[in-house]
C-alpha cells in the first residue's frame, strides 16, 4: 500500500489508535512512579488513575464534539472510541502482576511493564501511521519518535529508583 493507494484512515479508528497511544502513555508514566509501592497500590493506583484519565477524556472529547447528535450519543460514542485507553492498562498490569508473583523484585517487575506499554504505543503509533498511508520514511520515523519516547520514559523510570 503506497500513500497514494492507501484508504483514507476514518475518523473512529483514528481515535482509537490516539486512545491506545495515551493509555499506554499514561499507564507508563504511572508505573513510572510505583516503585516504593506494595503489588495491590500498583495495580490500583495504575488502574485508577486510566479509569480517571479515560473519564476526563470521554468529558472533554463529549463537551467539544461538534455533531448534531444528542448528547446520550456522543458521549456514547465517545466512550466506544476510548475504550483502548483503559484496555491497554491490563497486559502491563498484568506482566507486573505475574513477574511479582513469580518473586521478582517489584521494581524490576514495574520496568517490564513500562516496557510493555512502550512497546504497545511503538506497535500502535507505527500501525496508525501505516493505516494513515504515510510513506515508508513516515512508518519509519513515527516508529524511531515513538521508540524515543519510550526510551526516555525507561530512562526517567530507571534515574528515578
Amino acid at each position: 500500500m503506497t500513500a497514494a493507494t492507501a484508504k483514507p484512515l476514518g475518523h473512529i479508528a483514528a481515535e482509537r489508535i490516539s486512545a491506545g497511544c495515551y493509555g499506554a502513555l499514561v499507564s507508563a508514566s504511572t508505573l513510572i512512579g510505583l516503585g516504593g509501592s506494595d503489588l495491590g497500590v500498583v495495580v490500583a493506583v495504575v488502574a485508577l488513575t486510566n479509569v480517571v484519565y479515560f473519564a476526563t477524556h470521554v468529558f472533554a472529547y463529549s463537551v467539544g464534539d461538534t455533531s448534531s447528535e444528542r448528547p446520550s450519543r456522543i458521549v456514547a460514542h465517545h466512550l466506544r472510541v476510548s475504550a483502548p485507553m483503559v484496555s491497554v492498562t491490563f497486559l502491563p498490569l498484568l506482566v507486573v502482576v505475574v513477574l511479582a508473583g513469580f518473586g521478582v523484585d517489584l521494581s524490576t517487575a514495574l520496568l517490564w511493564g513500562v516496557g510493555v506499554a512502550m512497546a504497545y504505543l511503538v506497535v500502535v503509533a507505527t500501525a496508525g501511521a501505516r493505516l494513515r498511508g504515510y510513506s515508508g520514511l513516515g512508518v519509519v520515523l513515527t516508529a524511531i519518535g515513538a521508540a524515543l519516547m519510550s526510551a526516555l520514559l525507561i530512562v526517567a523510570k530507571l534515574l528515578l529508583h
